[in-house]
């Protein structure tokens, strides 16, 4: 059983819907078309945006997350696969999002592919929005970096650390407790770049980045202070 397995149980306690994450996705999207939701997890953005009449399509490595998001959100579709295989997932959109920091989970040889697909998917103009960690405070991350334990309900807490890896990786551990027990402990391994660098990146691959903010609130990023990053891409 993967780590996300364990944890599609308690992902809507820890990450809930955020209806300011909603706003700021609409507000970039087109008013209406086909939209890929990357890393979508229970699929509660997939299946909000389906009921405002896009043509959802929402994608999860874990068939766990999956079979929730199906199960209460009718209107979307909804596919299990590796995001390092997205030809295999459609031929066309009009938008796309990934956010909960899913892209650094791609190997950056991996992460080309998937640009060059999604790419040759997207007409130009459209958008393509993505979220990650800051990486630019913590790289080059040479000690373990811990974030601040999240309390979504009294006597639950999530801890997160990154612990630095070989080639360029860094271990993503987790940890959920209910009143001090410990519910499960995860480690996944992710790819980081700084803000510059994935947008070089993009940039090698047809899109042009139009706006970066700090999080979903709209508020100026600041490589050293944000917590996170939220960039803004059009197809070119």
């Amino acid at each position: 059983m993967s780590f996300y397995d364990q944890f599609a149980d308690h992902y809507e306690q820890v990450f809930p819907f955020r209806p300011r994450t909603m706003e700021f996705i609409t507000d970039r999207l087109p008013d209406h078309g086909r939209i890929l939701d990357l890393g979508c997890g229970p699929g509660h953005y997939t299946g909000a945006l389906a009921g405002i009449d896009f043509e959802m399509v929402g994608v999860d490595l874990d068939p766990v997350m999956i079979d929730a998001a199906r199960e209460r959100y009718a209107t979307a579709n909804f596919v299990v696969s590796d995001l390092s295989d997205l030809a295999a997932i459609a031929d066309r959109a009009d938008g796309a999002f990934c956010i909960g920091n899913v892209l650094p989970h791609l190997a950056p040889e991996n992460l080309d592919h998937f640009l060059v697909d999604l790419a040759s998917m997207l007409p130009p103009g459209s958008p393509w929005i993505v979220q990650t960690v800051n990486f630019d405070r913590l790289l080059p991350l040479n000690r373990p970096h811990d974030f601040p334990p999240l309390t979504p309900a009294p006597g639950l807490v999530f801890q997160r650390r990154y612990e630095p890896d070989q080639d360029g990786r860094v271990v993503f551990q987790t940890t959920l407790s209910s009143d001090g027990e410990v519910l499960f402990t995860g480690e996944a391994s992710l790819w980081p770049e700084t803000s510059a660098d994935l947008t070089t990146r993009h940039t090698a691959h047809g899109f042009e980045l139009v706006e970066e903010a700090g999080g979903f609130a709209g508020e100026a990023f600041d490589s050293r202070q944000s917590g996170g990053s939220v960039q803004v891409y059009r197809r070119a």
